[in-house]
């Protein structure tokens, strides 16, 4: 059977409810997976990464796509959004020899030294860069918060501009930022949620703080600084403290960590608004350090970084001693975000 056979009866295999097409094309020829409208094109220029495929590897697959074996032509998340139709979870699970390389950073919490290079890595590319795809008016590099989140085909309802300073504003609001606050934002960014604090509600002592240094220089306010957040005592000293996306470059062995010298930095009866990607629990264990896509992210995008889903942080923040207040779920946001994002870049 010729290797595209294999490779697609695999796919098919692997992802027997599909509700779209994804079509692989090797050298004139093609194949479909699934059944539906046509969505994406995964290119195999190589038989090595077409045999990836007939064997079930995705991830030797997404390898070969980094070393610009294969190609993704089309609705990137239509690529990604096939997860949710695999036969078995086990099936997106990388092989235990692969999982050794994130062992480390599953048992030991960063040091400062290390996660600086990590988010420094992704971070500190060339602004012009980061910077073609992010809205002008916040140069937020997280989820918006869009007034219709699952109408994602159109992007013509709302500007990525306004629905990433919604974001901001929500967070802002609930804070109930005051002028005589003493305000800290964790992982800051390019520091719009501070100038946003200081103009807006007169906060006359905000610091926002990044392991950036592109974002240090081309932010929003001068009150911006190179540190980690182990870097900012724990004294009690904050009545407002914003943190939107820094979670997720934890480390699996960090975030208890993280939780409680955040705790130690907000005084009695201060507020807090934590934001991060939360992925939903699975009876399989599956975890950043052991999926496909999880384990692609580590390699090539975010160093360093891990999700957990919602009970592991509730857990621990209670514990602590935190108030849970509210919890606000943001299914489709980050989908909208992408696919303006997208846009842009591709000019549309």
């Amino acid at each position: 059977m010729p290797a595209i056979d294999r490779a697609a009866d695999a796919m098919n295999w692997m992802f027997p409810t599909l509700p779209w097409t994804i079509r692989l094309s090797y050298r004139g020829q093609s194949r479909v997976i699934g059944r539906g409208p046509e969505k994406v094109e995964m290119s195999c220029k190589t038989h090595e990464a077409l045999e990836s495929l007939a064997r079930h590897d995705l991830s030797a697959f997404l390898d070969h796509y980094a070393l610009g074996d294969a190609d993704l032509i089309g609705d990137m998340y239509s690529f990604v959004g096939a997860r949710n139709h695999v036969r078995q979870d086990e099936l997106w699970r990388i092989k235990w020899k692969y999982q050794l390389r994130f062992l480390w950073t599953a048992l030991f919490p960063s040091s400062v030294r290390r996660k600086l290079r990590a988010v420094s890595s992704h971070y500190d590319l060339p602004n012009d860069f980061i910077l073609s795809y992010l809205d002008r008016r916040t140069k937020a590099y997280s989820c918006a918060m869009w007034d219709d989140p699952l109408n994602i085909g159109s992007l013509d309802d709302q500007t990525l501009e306004d629905a990433q300073h919604n974001k901001f504003a929500m967070a802002a609001d609930e804070l109930q930022l005051q002028p005589d606050d003493k305000f800290l934002d964790i992982g800051c960014g390019y520091g719009y949620m501070v100038r946003l604090a200081e103009t807006k509600y007169g906060c006359k002592d905000a610091l926002g703080i990044t392991l950036s240094q592109n974002q240090v220089d081309a932010g929003f306010s001068k009150n911006l600084k190179l540190r980690h957040y182990l870097q900012v005592p724990a004294a009690g000293q904050f009545d407002k403290i914003y943190t939107c996306g820094m979670i997720s470059h934890l480390d699996r062995s960090e975030v208890e960590r993280y939780y409680r010298h955040v705790y130690g930095m907000l005084k009695s009866g201060g507020k807090v608004w934590f934001h991060a990607i939360i992925p939903p629990a699975n009876n399989a264990g599956l975890t950043n350090y052991t999926t496909i896509s999880g384990t692609f992210s580590q390699k090539y995008v975010f160093p360093d970084h891990f999700q957990f889903p919602l009970h592991v942080h509730l857990k621990i923040i209670e514990k602590l001693g935190f108030r849970v207040k509210k919890i606000h779920f943001r299914y489709g946001h980050y989908a909208k975000t992408f696919e303006s994002e997208f846009a842009r870049i591709h000019g549309r």
